[in-house]
């Protein structure tokens, strides 16, 4: 019997040799096989490849949101927006009705120049980046690391270096609100307070992208109240007095909000870290997109924060103590149409086609929302104001009935640049807000100087008037556009 062929015959084409016939039962024998040939074996039809398109068909798992609690509805998410704006607001009465009646006028109007400061800080350190982080996290919702840490930590920065540039400001430019550079812990008081505060501002833009408006409920309502009992802590503290003791609740409470986002976060992202890290392609892309949002925000909330400090320089701190309260008071009305105005802004965000409806929806909720506002806060202006005390009651009642009717136009002004915002098609609305809150900002400086607090709150809300009638023609006209499909702005 002959061996089997080796690997290397067939390599080369030889043949072996036949095997002898074997017998088989029936004494007959088997064929002989045929030599193969290598290139035989060459030819030999290869196996059929295994389809890879059934493979590539088969349908791949969900991947796990990363979101892990539920959005809420517009409507739900659009009354936690404004309750975490209105409720604390409320307590930030309690707060100045405290300071009101334990320090002087003096006192107490230099402390509300320097929180408007703070907050006029913490405007301009936002740099668009929250208007930009409600458009971009719809495409991001599944790996929102990026995002949120390149806005959190740039934003971060701004906010200490407005912080220091407006210390600067004050101790170089200012006669009265230069008690804030004027020592090392009023300054430090400042620059967190204007950190915290910037930072807290992104907190409530995060919610509104994730339509978790519950979430800048508690958290806002968490520092109103911690300003409340700080500062009655202090007042019970013979030892300290002064504006700086008034204005220090704002940085202590503020840190404490910002730990409660910080963990609300977490919760709600719990695949998310925070890390102070910044990507700068997308920070220039967030740029881009926040820039046009940022100078329309900013126009839109220069106006109120620059006139407290224009009235506690131009007219006297005690002026500024009752317009500061007045316009406080009034503020509680005017974040019905702001919130409705972003509540409009995220949802077209999420479903452009939406836009119209949603601008229905919303300027007809702010609206009879503030009506009910507008009217408890004109009939009660003299026993709330009475509350703070007898120079607060002479000098505010006619200037916050006359600023409660602004939220009137305001409903309309909102919602026009909302829908600008949603359509990313912002030049004719920084046109208007900017030269709006130009001539309000001078108008009501010369008012008051000539008619005082009185004055000065009609020309305020006349120029308010004007903007009002421009944006309710053109929400009208985005309406209409938007049912036929065809761009309004």
């Amino acid at each position: 019997m002959n061996a089997p062929p080796d690997a290397g015959s067939v390599a080369t084409g030889a043949t072996t040799p036949a095997p002898e016939p074997r017998c088989t039962q029936a004494g007959a024998t088997t064929p002989t096989p045929e030599p193969r040939s290598a290139q035989a074996l060459a030819t030999t039809p290869a196996p059929e490849p295994r389809p890879t398109q059934a493979i590539a068909t088969t349908p791949a798992p969900e991947p796990r949101p990363t979101q892990a609690r539920p959005p809420l509805s517009q409507i739900t998410n659009g009354l936690t927006l404004i309750g975490s704006k209105a409720i604390p607001m409320g307590l930030g009465f309690v707060f100045w009705v405290i300071a009101a009646r334990s320090f002087a006028p003096r006192q107490v109007g230099i402390a509300a120049g320097a929180v408007a400061a703070m907050m006029l800080c913490t405007q301009i350190a936002q740099l668009g980046f929250g208007s930009a982080f409600i458009t971009h996290y719809p495409a991001r919702r599944r790996e929102p690391a990026p995002l949120l840490n390149t806005s959190f930590t740039l934003v971060a920065a701004l906010g200490v270096l407005w912080g220091l540039l407006f210390v600067a400001l004050a101790g170089f430019a200012f006669h009265q609100l230069d008690i804030v550079a004027g020592s090392f812990g009023f300054v430090l008081l400042f620059v967190f307070a204007s950190l915290f505060g910037t930072l807290g501002i992104l907190y409530d833009q995060v919610a509104t992208a994730l339509r978790r408006g519950d979430q800048a409920l508690v958290r806002n309502l968490a520092f109103a109240a911690g300003t409340v009992v700080l500062l009655a802590a202090i007042v019970g503290d013979t030892d300290r007095a002064g504006a700086e003791s008034i204005f220090m609740p704002w940085a202590v409470a503020g840190l404490v909000a910002l730990l409660i986002g910080m963990r609300q976060i977490r919760r709600t992202l719990p695949d998310y870290r925070l890390r102070l890290s910044v990507r700068w392609g997308l920070a220039r892309e967030l740029t881009r997109a926040g820039m046009p949002n940022y100078a329309l925000t900013l126009a839109e909330r220069a106006p109120g924060l620059i006139l407290p400090v224009v009235v506690a320089e131009l007219l006297s701190p005690a002026a500024n103590a009752t317009w500061y309260t007045v316009w406080m008071m009034a503020w509680v009305l005017y974040i019905v149409p702001i919130q409705v105005g972003m509540t409009i802004f995220s949802e077209a965000s999420h479903d452009p086609g939406a836009l119209g409806e949603s601008i229905r929806r919303g300027v007809l909720c702010s609206l009879a929302v503030g009506a009910v506002g507008a009217v408890v806060l004109g009939l009660g202006a003299h026993l709330a104001l009475s509350i703070l005390g007898h120079h607060y009651a002479r000098g505010g009642v006619w200037p916050l009935r006359i600023l409660v009717a602004a939220f009137v136009p305001l409903s309309f002004v909102q919602a026009y640049y909302s829908a600008a915002r949603a359509r990313r098609r912002l030049r004719e609305a920084i046109v208007v807000a900017w030269s709006s809150a130009l001539v309000s900002v001078a108008v009501a400086g010369v008012a008051g100087l000539i008619g005082g607090l009185t004055a000065m709150a009609l020309a305020w809300v006349a120029v308010q008037f004007v903007t009002g009638a421009w944006s309710m023609w053109r929400v009208r006209a985005i309406r209409r556009d938007a049912r036929v499909g065809e761009p309004a702005l």
